[in-house]
């Protein structure tokens, strides 16, 4: 594997000589080989009753739930791990004290590295394993296994697409040039401050080795912006054969946003799940679940349909800057496609949203608009 001029992970050839064509690499190839459930689906809005799991996670934090079920049955986790060095990549963990390092959102593309034989191993061993990811990385693992295990569960992400680690490194510099500090810790979606919302925080160590933390709304983030509308994205997230109601894992993990469109008895400010049962597992994991810390309220699909979670049926609308970005980012650095394309929300209402405490800015959201 190796990365390409934008800085995407793809598989390369390194010596075309030595290649057979034995075909076995389009054989596990996730894009080529989309494997079709038949199994119908459920939908759930969910959360978790520890403070502590919706605190720390996106949503609702049934993951946390999720992953300390597996593991109190000897079982072993695999997710996405950002380390103090801002690289993405799946780690394997055993122990409940560890299921931190997998929570939150990452927004850029995650490493497989060596976790889809290790996870092999594990499962030859007889243990229980979940693996989660994106769809794609879901469906990856499952056509290099070759065959159905039984304790092997899935989450699949419900996925908004990836950029690549080039974009996101191009970013970090560009915060470390902005305040002559040194990035040591992002969370793309923290809830100390505004709660359950796309609020950035990231936190500045300077030279005299104080640290500070800053808050973002996700409007005035030029990064979440990018992300959000697309403009960053892998060039095979704008043609997407998972974003579809057809998942790959035995559930589907997401915000519930939007639910009070059909279903404002789901009411739980603190942060909302969107759950989507798509096997048999699915629903045993839902069902051992219910009795570990978890709520599930069951919902239709039209409750699901009215959400912001375009994704789950469509794939991302590529739009016409995607063409020239990753070529401007290397030509002229981040500062320059920040400037040129991302900061149209960077009005002086949205600048004072973000400055004051929370409660005032509510009293402030309520007398001015504020523009999105």
């Amino acid at each position: 594997m190796g990365k390409n001029d934008d800085g995407f992970i793809v598989p390369l050839i390194s010596n075309k000589d030595a290649c057979i064509e034995c075909g076995l690499c389009s054989k596990v190839c996730p894009i080529e080989n989309k494997v079709k459930m038949s199994y119908r689906n459920k939908y759930y809005g969910a959360y978790s009753d520890i403070p502590e799991d919706i605190k720390f996670s996106a949503s609702g934090g049934i993951f946390p739930v999720l992953a300390r079920w597996v593991i109190e049955q000897g079982g072993v986790v695999y997710g996405a791990y950002l380390d103090g060095e801002h690289d993405l990549y799946h780690i394997k963990i055993t122990e409940a004290k560890d299921i931190r390092k997998l929570q939150n959102s990452k927004y850029f593309q995650s490493e497989i590295r060596e976790t889809y034989k290790t996870c092999q191993a594990d499962l030859q061993e007889g243990r229980l394993v979940l693996f989660t990811g994106t769809p794609c990385q879901v469906q990856g693992l499952k056509l290099f296994l070759k065959k159905d295990y039984e304790n092997l569960l899935t989450a699949d992400l419900i996925c908004h697409g990836v950029p690549s680690k080039k974009m996101f490194d191009a970013y970090v510099a560009f915060l470390e040039k902005k305040h002559r500090g040194k990035l040591i810790d992002i969370i793309f979606r923290d809830k100390k401050r505004n709660g359950w919302s796309q609020t950035l925080r990231y936190t500045m160590e300077y030279p005299n080795g104080k640290r500070k933390d800053y808050y973002l709304l996700g409007r005035l983030s030029e990064y979440f912006v990018a992300f959000q509308i697309g403009a960053i994205e892998r060039e095979s997230c704008y043609t997407c054969q998972f974003a579809s109601m057809n998942r790959q894992g035995d559930i589907s993990l997401g915000d519930f946003w939007g639910y009070h469109k059909k279903r404002p008895d789901l009411r739980h400010d603190k942060g909302l799940s969107l759950i989507i049962s798509n096997s048999a597992k699915g629903e045993k994991i839902i069902d051992g679940l219910r009795n570990h810390g978890a709520c599930f309220i069951e919902v239709d699909e039209e409750s699901v349909k009215a959400t912001g979670n375009r994704n789950i049926y469509l794939p991302l609308k590529r739009p016409e800057i995607r063409d020239h970005v990753y070529e401007e980012l290397e030509q002229h650095g981040f500062e320059y496609i920040a400037r040129k394309y991302f900061r149209k929300a960077h009005t002086w209402q949205n600048k004072l949203k973000n400055f004051l405490p929370p409660v005032i800015a509510n009293v402030f959201k309520n007398k001015y608009t504020i523009v999105t």
